[in-house]
């Protein structure tokens, strides 16, 4: 897919790097990158469109040519074509960049994961099975509880031993990964996120969620830079071969 790297940045390297993490276990490999190259999906696996959208003054700066203002991001979080569909869905396509909108248009299912200043689109009947998620990373916006309701007792041991200056990017981090992994089967927050670890980074970016009828379901989630002040997150059940291609519009 097209990629536009002045508007954001995807980082090809892992983003385990720089951040307070459990030890990896012997004889466990580092997780490897989200994707080899900005625009370049896994060959293997299936590709699913994601075009990130950043809305403000910094991407008008660039000519996004969003129609958005940074504070609709958040309140399109979660919705989908299901939910958005004829006139409030053209309405919203008619705002979005041209290549984001004709991509709406034609896939025959969409969702949007947004925050303040960011939207992420995904696009086709395959993103039914995979989760995202995306905060901003300040003190007062991340996450949408305190660390002590959303993380394990051992990942607060982490955070507590974190520099400060890292701490709200620590939790948002922990936060987007295990929202994104109850996204890609189905749970949301009907299981509380404290119950499940992050899976970050010892483990191959494994999530273990437990599953509706007992036993547990391996989610596979991985972190992508878009911006210094975000933390993203996308998960694919470790049994789907499925992998984001992301497009940075321009307009």
């Amino acid at each position: 897919m097209e990629t536009n790297a002045a508007l954001l940045e995807l980082c090809p390297q892992s983003l385990d790097q720089g951040v307070v993490a459990p030890r990896p276990q012997p004889g466990r490999a580092r997780p490897v990158p989200l994707a080899p190259a900005p625009g370049h999906p896994d060959p293997v696996a299936t590709p699913v469109p994601v075009f990130v959208v950043p809305v403000g003054p910094a991407a008008a700066a660039h000519g996004s040519g969003t129609g958005l203002s940074p504070d609709d991001c958040a309140g399109l979080n979660g919705h989908s074509r299901a939910t958005l569909d004829g006139a409030a869905g053209r309405r919203l396509r008619d705002r979005l960049p041209g290549q984001v909108s004709a991509a709406m248009a034609a896939a025959g299912h969409w969702e949007l994961y947004g925050t303040r200043g960011l939207l992420v689109v995904a696009c086709g009947d395959d993103a039914r099975r995979m989760g995202f998620s995306v905060e901003s990373v300040r003190p007062e916006t991340s996450p949408p509880y305190t660390p002590y309701e959303v993380l394990t007792a051992h990942e607060t041991g982490l955070v507590a031993g974190c520099p400060a200056a890292g701490r709200d990017r620590l939790v948002t981090r922990f936060w987007v990964r295990k929202d994104a992994a109850l996204q890609a089967v189905g749970r949301g927050l009907s299981l509380a996120p404290e119950r499940i670890e992050a899976g970050f980074p010892g483990d191959h970016g494994t999530v273990r969620v437990p599953g509706f009828h007992g036993g547990e379901v391996l989610v596979s989630v991985r972190n992508f830079a878009v911006s210094p002040a975000y933390e993203c997150a996308v998960a694919v059940p470790e049994s789907l071969a499925l992998t984001p291609a992301f497009c940075y519009s321009a307009g």
